[in-house]
């Protein structure tokens, strides 16, 4: 949006009205993003991520439910099932295990007796 931008040009000392009509930014755009703090769930958001990251280190056959339920058994964060999908996600980790393809029986017979 250009709001990184309008630090730089504030340092070489144009006017902050200026800059704003300029760029065409609203006054309250630029004063939400300067003060803007991330809120208490994005907080615990990111302390989690580590705490995933390592237990996925230790065990990487664990999917998000094992993840989640080593989580709510240890003295570690307790942190939901879908959470744990999603903070996975963001990370860009999976497990290691994958699940077997069987195929359908009533299909297999079909194809292997055809009478």
């Amino acid at each position: 949006m250009g709001l990184p931008l309008v630090n730089q040009l504030l340092a070489q000392g144009y006017a902050l009205v200026r800059i704003l009509s300029a760029l065409k930014i609203k006054p309250s755009t630029y004063y939400n993003w300067r003060h803007w703090q991330p809120s208490r769930q994005e907080k615990r958001r990111e302390s989690l991520k580590p705490y995933i990251l390592d237990v996925w280190k230790t065990f990487k056959f664990y999917g998000y439910r094992c993840i989640a339920a080593y989580s709510q058994q240890t003295d570690g964060p307790k942190v939901s099932g879908y959470m744990t999908l999603k903070l996975m996600r963001e990370l860009g980790i999976k497990s290691r295990m994958q699940k077997r393809y069987r195929e359908p029986k009533t299909v297999g017979r079909l194809i292997k007796n055809p009478t």
